[in-house]
């Protein structure tokens, strides 16, 4: 039974990545073949999924984190720290 594989040397691969790519993307493997006799198959992975879906609620997060608004004394406190004080 013949492969619908493409076959490559290291050198088109080297060469022309993205016709070696190409292909398999195509043909979902390719073959690449080395002078002195050895073979390799490359396959895409699954592309991860690029859609956000839903976007996470920061302010419950916050709000969670601090449920109550730092005093003006807390607040200069961590200003000192800020500056290095």
């Amino acid at each position: 039974m013949m492969s619908d594989m493409k076959t490559f040397t290291v050198r088109e691969l080297d060469r022309s990545p993205a016709t070696v790519l190409a292909a398999c993307d195509r043909d979902g493997e390719a073959r690449i073949r080395h002078r002195d006799g050895r073979a390799y198959r490359i396959q895409p992975e699954a592309a991860p999924a690029r859609f956000i879906t839903s976007i996470p609620d920061f302010a419950a997060r916050r709000r969670k984190l601090f449920p109550k608004a730092l005093s003006k004394s807390q607040t200069a406190r961590v200003d000192q720290m800020l500056r290095g004080e």
